[in-house]
């Protein structure tokens, strides 16, 4: 809950895992014991290296793939326990876009089938109705009508990736989860994105769960954020809390990465070291071995999340795993 307001989205202790194959069959546990909330017209961005488990985390809430244990809860029902009628309603109202358009829209589908092929799906709208509709979800996301009839090879980067948004839009959902939406996109085009997913927001209340390994876009955008390492969340803040007060040497060490346009700013500090197999995760903290301020005790002790809301001048809900965090 959040000020007395029902969640949309709560996702409780989610663990995903996935069974190798091979001569020696092993269990690689890509989330682990995954909490989150995400308000009517919030946008929570979920950051962190290739691998840290975003993209598991994703598909497995929009139930694409199934969770070994935990809790997704969507509108105050659980999407796990709902049988193929009723998740099939609740993705009404849940839809998802991807990294790179060219490969989630069908190549053999004009724009405006694609954009009519969920309006049929959920039977919403006569023929003339469901035109209309895609119309408006073109032109909401800044395409001209005149692209109904292109195919996805016929449009640039930036607008295939705002069909597939138009797609999401066109059965008025309630959240939208966006997995890395904006890294295959130039900058002037990752702004224009932007700036339409905040419109979205603030004129039709839509929240987003937006995966992304770019702060720089995620500092623009969100009003949460989360940060994933190894399947884990390691600290979860308001993101101008997250970026202006970090707790976990992780986060510190993202943010110390990301370049900035100025000749008298430090260079960036890309973190050493790649992140250990999710097949034989450390003992201690998952990043110990890469933490420049590790202490013995990280190296055989798992931290716990704590809550330092309030301590320290930090804001509301301020959650880490780390020994260090008020060192």
């Amino acid at each position: 809950m959040s000020n007395g307001t029902p969640e949309l989205l709560s996702v409780r202790n989610l663990v995903v895992a996935y069974e190798t194959s091979g001569h020696v069959k092993s269990r690689l546990t890509a989330v682990q014991d995954v909490s989150l909330d995400i308000a009517p017209a919030g946008i929570f961005a979920l950051v962190g290296e290739s691998g840290s488990g975003k993209t598991s985390l994703a598909r497995a809430i929009l139930q694409l793939i199934p969770s070994a244990s935990g809790q997704v809860i969507f509108c105050g029902k659980s999407l796990p326990e709902m049988n193929k009628t009723q998740l099939r309603e609740a993705r009404r109202d849940i839809q998802a876009i991807f990294q790179d358009p060219l490969s989630s829209l069908s190549p053999r589908r004009t724009i405006l089938q694609t954009l009519t092929e969920p309006l049929d799906h959920f039977r919403i709208g006569t023929g003339k109705e469901r035109i209309d509709i895609a119309a408006g979800a073109l032109e909401t996301v800044g395409l001209d009508n005149s692209m109904m009839q292109r195919f996805p090879h016929e449009l640039s980067g930036g607008q295939r990736q705002r069909a597939a948004l138009a797609r999401a839009l066109v059965s008025k959902p309630k959240l939208i989860v966006a997995d890395e939406p904006v890294s295959s996109l130039d900058a002037s085009i990752q702004a224009r994105v932007v700036e339409l997913i905040l419109n979205l927001r603030d004129k039709q209340g839509i929240a987003f769960l937006f995966v992304s390994h770019d702060l720089s876009v995620v500092r623009q955008l969100a009003d949460t954020v989360a940060v994933m390492y190894l399947g884990r969340l390691v600290e979860t803040a308001p993101a101008r809390e997250l970026f202006s007060n970090p707790a976990h040497p992780y986060t510190r060490s993202l943010l110390r990465a990301v370049p900035i346009a100025d000749p008298l700013h430090p260079a960036p500090v890309v973190l050493d070291g790649e992140p250990p197999s999710a097949l034989t995760p450390p003992t201690g903290c998952v990043f110990h071995m890469r933490c420049p301020d590790r202490i013995e005790r990280c190296s055989s002790v798992e931290p716990g999340q704590v809550n330092i809301s309030g301590k320290e001048g930090r804001q509301e809900n301020h959650r880490v795993r780390c020994h260090l965090w008020n060192s």
